[in-house]
């Protein structure tokens, strides 16, 4: 990379390309927009009075004149323009996979241990199991003659 930067960036270029995205939002300020609808009324109020009036021309060259000055519907506009880095992405997505194969190795791992962990429980638990039932058979051999004679009583 060092040898030929030229050709590294060129190469850069090509699989990292830059990303670009223009955003374009129209801002409507309302309460100047409803301002202007208050004036604009006042100002049809008023032509339409001069005009029933009759009143002399120069009143009326005023009147158009003022309505040519005043201006249209405001809007602001805002253009966002967005560049994204891909080779950033392309670390990120790389890095993530990294973690995520680590992740699954563990899960795998703790996954072997827990089922061998399992089996030994299930083993125990029969080994449990099967003392239990010898113990019982022991009581009950050793106590036979008691139980035989509580049976006769009864």
């Amino acid at each position: 990379m060092d040898n030929l930067p030229e050709a590294t960036a060129k190469e850069c270029a090509d699989r990292f390309p830059i990303k670009e995205t223009v955003e374009t939002v129209t801002i409507v300020d309302s309460a100047l927009l409803r301002q202007y609808e208050i004036e604009f009324q006042y100002m049809a109020q008023m032509i339409d009075s001069l005009l029933i009036e009759s009143c002399d021309t120069v009143y009326k060259d005023k009147i158009i004149e003022i309505i040519k000055n005043i201006p249209g519907k405001p809007q602001v506009r805002q253009i966002t323009k967005i560049q994204e880095n891909t080779a950033k992405q392309q670390v990120i997505l790389d890095s993530c996979q990294k973690v995520s194969s680590l992740l699954y190795k563990k899960l795998d791992i703790c996954d072997k241990k827990t089922n061998e962990l399992v089996v030994k429980c299930d083993r125990y638990r029969r080994e449990r199991n099967q003392y239990l039932w010898l113990l019982i058979a022991l009581i009950i051999f050793s106590f036979r003659r008691k139980v035989g004679q509580l049976l006769k009583i009864i």
